[in-house]
Order: C-alpha cells, then sequence, then structure tokens
C-alpha cells in the first residue's frame, strides 16, 4: 500500500466480522423452512441486513434480486464496506481525541 493510504486494523476487523454474520444469517434465511409458520417473511433478514446498499438500488429502480448469490455478495460486499469506512473514521477520531496520532 502507498503511504497516503492508511489501511485500519479496526475498521477491517469490524469488516470481516460483519461480512461472517451477514453470510451466516443469508445462510440461515435461505435454509429450508426458515419462512415462518403462518406468515411468510422469507428473505426479510436478507434484507434487513443488506439494507444501506439494497435500500437506494430500490430508490433508483434495481432491485436485487436475493435469491441470487451475486446480488447478495455484492450487497454484503458492500455494506462490509460501509462498515470498514465507518469503523475506519471512528478509529482516526479516536486517536485524535486521546492524542495517540501526533504528526
Amino acid at each position: 500500500m502507498p503511504d497516503w493510504v492508511p489501511v485500519s486494523r479496526f475498521g477491517a476487523l469490524l469488516a470481516a466480522v460483519y461480512a461472517v454474520f451477514a453470510v451466516m444469517i443469508v445462510a440461515a434465511d435461505r435454509a429450508p423452512g426458515a419462512g415462518g409458520g403462518w406468515i411468510s417473511l422469507a428473505g426479510m433478514s436478507s434484507y434487513l441486513v443488506t439494507t444501506p446498499v439494497s435500500l437506494p438500488f430500490e430508490m433508483f429502480g434495481q432491485k436485487l434480486d436475493f435469491k441470487r448469490n451475486l446480488d447478495m455478495g455484492f450487497a454484503i460486499l458492500g455494506c462490509s464496506l460501509l462498515v470498514y469506512l465507518i469503523g475506519a473514521g471512528v478509529a482516526w477520531l479516536i486517536s485524535l481525541i486521546f492524542g495517540a496520532h501526533r504528526p
């Protein structure tokens, strides 16, 4: 990596944890018999775990098909990137507040 591109270990850890949990939730959502009893909410947890990516796509008229692995992988990857950026920003802000990052 170039020197001007900082890499946040905290952000990467949060993104990895999010990706693992998101894949587990999607796998549980796709399992046979995971639709519920008298009401079927199949795909609801997959939508909720990828809302930061899937909601803007639906607002622009591009509905993601959560039954396709490619669309689900894209949504999880996009959400993992957002989690990384938020985690890196929080780590940077904490280092500024507590003075651990001095120029």
